[in-house]
């Protein structure tokens, strides 16, 4: 298991657990189990509606645990709503008091919003100087979104974005765009919800059965294999010790291009619902 270095030198854990729509009961009982597991990385966002729980949680099981808040890694987002206003700093300030944490180790925008996120960027790219982040990106940003922003004229390069990454959504663009920028890769939906043409595929049994390893896994190491950090929730603490343990075996050149070859550019979330403009 190695981490993944941001263009700033930053360290980020291989494997985050998302703690989207989670209550507080639900959420103890999988960062208690993920912690002990070995998750060191926690996703979360204000649109989520948890920002608050989020933080009260990862306080109390870090103190039961006797953890480090050093040792672990936060992602937080910008919402639409809240680039409409405009008061990103404030904003900020909100999710750190939600959190109960001096800093973020990495914020993000959660969309490309129309009219708004050129400026969102500058005003997160001043923020950033701060040292009240420790690195910034964005979410479901296509290339098109990339280079208008970069036609702004950017201080500093992002580094990382997060979209939906899966075997059926290669996305080799956005790939191969980000590797050209040296910009890091989050993979939400990483396993594509597990949906029947994932489950069913041949490609990925044969790979399975042969390796003696679930689909889920095989899946999570063809991120890992591919310097993208999968983000992916689940409320059973015995599916988070099955996913995180990936580490010691390893897919070949071949294994990667088939699993490849299932690219239909599908998506399970359509950007346009959350983000209108798009």
């Amino acid at each position: 298991m190695h981490n993944i270095k941001f263009h700033n030198g930053l360290e980020f854990p291989p494997i985050i657990m998302s703690t989207n729509w989670m209550d507080y009961p639900t959420m103890k009982k999988v960062v208690s189990a993920g912690l002990k597991i070995g998750f060191r990385a926690f996703d979360t966002a204000r649109d989520y509606g948890n920002e608050h729980i989020v933080g009260q949680v990862l306080k109390e099981c870090l103190k039961e645990q006797n953890i480090d808040r050093s040792e672990i890694f936060i992602t937080t987002k910008i919402g639409n709503s809240q680039q409409r206003l405009g008061n990103i700093e404030e904003q900020l300030e909100i999710s750190l008091k939600n959190l109960q944490t001096d800093y973020v180790d990495c914020w993000m925008m959660h969309w490309p919003y129309p009219s708004y996120y050129i400026d969102t960027y500058h005003k997160m790219e001043n923020i950033y100087k701060s040292g009240r982040v420790h690195s910034i990106g964005m979410a479901n940003y296509h290339v098109r979104h990339f280079n208008k922003l970069f036609e702004s004229g950017v201080e500093i390069v992002p580094h990382c974005v997060q979209f939906e990454h899966h075997p059926m959504r290669v996305a080799q663009d956005i790939l191969d765009f980000c590797k050209q920028h040296n910009i890091a890769i989050q993979a939400y939906s990483p396993l594509c919800r597990m949906i029947p043409k994932i489950k069913e595929s041949p490609i990925l049994k044969e790979i399975s059965t042969r390796l003696n390893r679930t689909i889920g896994q095989v899946i999570l190491r063809w991120h890992y294999q591919h310097q993208s950090i999968p983000c992916f929730k689940s409320t059973k603490p015995e599916r988070l010790a099955e996913n995180f343990n990936i580490w010691d075996f390893e897919l070949t050149e071949t294994d990667m291009a088939l699993i490849n070859s299932m690219d239909e550019d599908y998506k399970y979330h359509l950007e346009s619902a959350s983000c209108p403009g798009f």
